[in-house]
């Protein structure tokens, strides 16, 4: 069950401090909730959406709570919006809305409501472009807010004690998200609607003993601007940042002072979508981690994606980032009837393209989809392109999280004024390029690449400065309506634009004076005693020529025909002896792929028999199991046990479907319950690790709610021990290289396998030691899966892994380790036997502090090549032998088939 919300749980927190705004009113805990349920209790009849206009008070705060508590829920806005953009209420059918008006806050009711009931579930509703004006929403649900503010909540260190101050509207999730995670640990909240740029805020942040300040990455430009590192705050316990990527050398700056200053910097990384929060950088690592978003947050977890859509395992490699948990949304809303829709999102997406370090950490290198994140802001360079053309320009829009650039054809006007104004956007974050004509591709596609480099140029290229300081603030305020006697704070100036005016200053006047906010523009310019100087430097572009490849040699084409001809004959041995040949790579109908289902690899659903009629047979089902069809749900009689593991459960060289050992195991515990429904499920997929086991058994065999499930993990995580010697002088080079092919090409596995011996280094036997690489993550996620059962009601049954040699078998048992040795060349045959024990004893301690059953195959099965046609896979002798000790330690240690025992029919 989720927690429960926040919202319902003021009154546990009593007389602490709840709220604190900048004129001096404090609410308890115990008040606030008073104040809650009045306004709860006004919010009479059905559930429909209510629109908050929410600025930093305790008015919208209280207004905020009361949907929540009155379960009505609530489209957070930026003050004003319904007035000058109703387009959202018109869409969503809002019945009311709370803004600021005749002096007031107040709800008012709307006559756009529709009669649409939303989800029982739906909670939050925020935009996903920040000011960008499009009605596309988020619906969160109550577990993604609840969850979300425990898991900040936890990472953060956050208790009672803790303030933190509004340095972010509350209507950007960013800003929401602090609220709630401080009201779920019973902290305070200061409220101010004042910029960080204002002397008042900072006042009011001492006076009050703030302990946080959570900023994007603009707040750490100001920062720097007014001397932060430098002023006293003692209260002060950590700083936050997200909304964007924090260049690394300001990461390393700011880490260092916390470091020296005994406080913290969490690095953090989110969306919307996420409730918002994703990943954070514990702070103990931040200093070499200073270009990473981190680790998921907890409950969370990331996958990388590659563009086949398989998971990518190597560290440093790039794929799409998918982030899963509990705040993941429910999915988006684009129409009022979507505010019904149950949640339809499970894995998100980021369209950020992301690498894993070896030590767990993520960091982006770039974005997959159309969108830039500039100043905390999720920019739509589509939305923004569409908006161009609305304007009457003919052009295209490319760009990144540092600048978003228009190119167009012909004059551009006053187009980049304008295009601050709309999207509120800074100007040294936009590039306009008038051209003669758009770039295009080969194929004649607009060339996106190439005006996003234009637009770096330009950006990058020395400017030359203001003619002066007054046409300087028009340009960064965007307004024209500025004059000689305006002072930055009389204009309203925000922290943004702080920024960018302090630069100017610098470059015109060659120095930043002293409290210039408050100074006149005339003033400002009386300063003036000579020309800043420009350093007139211009960059060179480095253009890398192509690298251009040479034909193929004559005797290449020679040794390629010689490939083709003892290819076809091992892809004959292989359909003789499987069913299955590698040629299907080639054709595309690989046997694993990325189940769209679950998000996890499992062999292709619905894969059938290449040649009906004879004995060879390798059938999966609608979900990719190599099973028949199974319900979604068994029947209220049926005795349902899932086997998940890697190749020896799948059954690499079974023939047919019934050969596997889960099928011998069914056909067993069918014969020793008649007139039972029994189905075994094999769940066994190539290739897998305990991690794709770990996903499987959430994704898919949980929601099948067998009785038990029987895990085998397989050894496929030993080669986890050669990865983590990667780069270490551990053995020496190998006298003979291994065959360099294309993966699917079956010649290139056989001969590598049977080579073994001629690449051997005789020094191989005292290089590697199991135990200093044995990856530790094994037990722990093991553990995970048992654990994940037990909770969902499920019996976990752990198998140790059986082998065809031990230590002692000789050259026989060599012989037989030789396909081990070759997909762990680290290892010897004493390294591998000392290896396959560690993973054994892993399995049985994880059992053992489990409580759970135990069954010690790697000790029970006979090894040797009557029951193992290589080092870990099953004959038709192994299937046999594996499923009756199974069968036997089911009903021996279970009581499956004995009267009362699980299995009893009820």
């Amino acid at each position: 069950m989720p927690e429960v919300l926040f919202a319902l749980r003021l009154r546990d927190h009593g007389q602490n401090i709840a709220l604190l705004n900048d004129d001096g009113q404090r609410l308890t805990y115990a008040a606030l909730a008073d104040l809650v349920d009045a306004q709860a209790a006004k919010l009479t009849g059905p559930a429909r959406l209510v629109i908050v206009e929410a600025d930093n008070s305790v008015a919208c705060v209280v207004a905020y709570l009361a949907c929540l508590r009155a379960r009505h829920p609530v489209l957070l806005c930026e003050p004003g919006s319904t007035v000058s953009d109703p387009r959202t209420a018109l869409t969503y059918g809002a019945a009311q809305v709370f803004r600021h008006a005749a002096g007031n806050w107040r709800f008012e009711s709307l006559d756009t409501v529709l009669p649409i009931d939303p989800h029982p579930d739906l909670c939050v509703l925020l935009s996903t472009s920040g000011t960008t004006g499009s009605p596309k929403l988020v619906r969160l649900s109550r577990e993604n807010i609840q969850s979300n503010a425990t898991s900040i909540a936890l990472y953060l260190g956050l208790d009672s004690t803790e303030r933190a101050i509004t340095s972010l509207p509350l209507y950007y999730s960013y800003g929401m998200s602090v609220l709630n995670s401080h009201l779920h640990a019973g902290a305070a909240v200061l409220l101010t609607n004042k910029s960080a740029a204002d002397s008042e805020f900072w006042t009011f942040f001492g006076n009050e003993g703030a302990t946080s300040l959570s900023g994007v990455p603009f707040t750490f430009d100001l920062l720097e601007r007014i001397g932060f590192r430098s002023q006293h705050y003692p209260a002060l316990r950590y700083l936050a940042q997200a909304g964007g990527r924090l260049p690394a050398e300001r990461v390393r700056l700011y880490a260092e002072w916390a470091q020296a200053s005994r406080r913290q910097l969490f690095v953090m990384y989110g969306q919307t979508e996420a409730s918002p929060r994703m990943a954070y950088v514990p702070p103990a690592q931040l200093l070499d981690n200073t270009d990473a978003i981190g680790i998921p947050v907890p409950g969370g977890s990331f996958d990388l994606i590659c563009e086949d859509g398989l998971p990518v395992q190597a560290s440093d490699a790039p794929g799409e980032l998918v982030y899963r948990g509990p705040n993941v949304m429910m999915g988006y809303a684009e129409t009022a009837s979507d505010l019904a829709r149950d949640k339809d999102t499970f894995a998100l997406r980021t369209g950020d393209l992301a690498c894993r370090k070896e030590n767990g950490c993520y960091y982006i290198i770039g974005r997959k989809s159309r969108f830039s994140k500039i100043v905390g802001l999720r920019i739509s360079l589509d939305e923004v392109e569409r908006w161009v053309h609305d304007c009457g320009f003919n052009g295209i829009v490319s760009g990144d999280d540092r600048v978003i650039v228009v190119a167009v054809t012909g004059a551009a006007n006053d187009l980049k004024q304008r295009l601050a104004q709309r999207f509120a956007l800074p100007p040294s974050a936009l590039a306009v390029i008038a051209l003669g004509a758009i770039p295009t591709l080969p194929s004649g596609k607009f060339d996106y690449r190439t005006v996003l480099q234009l637009g770096h140029e330009v950006v990058d290229a020395p400017q030359p400065g203001p003619a002066s300081l007054l046409a300087a603030y028009r340009d960064v305020l965007g307004n024209a309506d500025v004059r000689p006697t305006d002072s930055f704070l009389d204009l309203g100036g925000d922290s943004i634009n702080l920024v960018e005016i302090a630069l100017v200053l610098e470059a015109y006047l060659g120095a930043v004076p002293d409290n210039w906010e408050a100074h006149a523009i005339a003033s400002l310019e009386a300063l003036k005693g000579g020309a800043a100087a420009q350093s007139a430097g211009s960059e060179a572009a480095d253009a890398s020529p192509a690298t251009r490849r040479g034909g193929l040699l004559q005797a290449g084409l020679v040794a390629l025909v010689l490939l083709l001809a003892v290819e076809s004959m091992l892809q004959a041995r292989s359909y003789l002896k499987t069913g299955r040949s590698a040629i299907s790579l080639v054709t595309g109908e690989t046997s694993v792929v990325m189940n769209e289902r679950f998000q996890v690899k499992t062999y292709r659903p619905n894969m059938k028999d290449p040649k009906p009629g004879d004995d060879l047979e390798f059938t999966t089902n609608t979900l990719g199991f190599r099973s028949p069809e199974i319900s979604q749900l068994p029947a209220p009689d049926e005795l349902r046990i899932a086997v998940v593991g890697a190749s020896t459960v799948a059954g690499a060289y079974a023939k047919t479907n019934g050969a596997t050992f889960p099928h011998l195991l069914e056909e067993r515990l069918r014969h020793a319950m008649p007139g039972r429904r029994v189905n075994v499920i094999n769940a066994g997929v190539e290739g897998y690790t305990v991690r794709e086991i770990d996903k499987l058994v959430e994704r898919a065999i949980i929601p099948l709610r067998p009785n038990v499930v029987v895990i085998y993990p397989g050894f496929n995580d030993m080669a986890y021990i050669c990865k983590a010697t990667s780069g270490k002088a551990s053995i020496a080079l190998q006298p003979v290289p291994a065959p360099r092919l294309p993966n699917w090409i079956m010649t290139r596995e056989i001969i590598s396998k049977n080579t073994v011996p001629l690449r051997d280094s005789p020094v191989r036997s005292n290089k590697i030691d199991p135990k200093t690489n044995f990856p530790v993550s094994y037990g722990r996620t093991l553990d995970h899966i048992v654990t994940r059962l037990q909770a969902a009601g499920i019996k976990p049954v752990l198998l140790t892994v059986a082998r065809a040699f031990r230590p002692g078998d000789g050259e026989a048992g060599k012989r037989l380790a030789t396909t081990a040795l070759f997909y762990n060349h680290c290892l010897d045959y004493a390294g591998l036997n000392q290896a396959g024990t560690m993973f054994n004893q892993t399995i049985a301690t994880v059992a053992r502090r489990n409580r759970t059953l135990l069954i010690d195959l790697g000790t029970k099965m006979p090894g040797g090549p009557k029951h193992f046609v290589d080092a870990a896979h099953f004959t038709r002798t192994g299937e046999e032998i594996s499923a009756e000790i199974i069968f036997h330690e089911l009903v021996n240690d279970m009581n499956l088939v004995k009267p009362g025992g699980l299995m009893a029919s009820e």
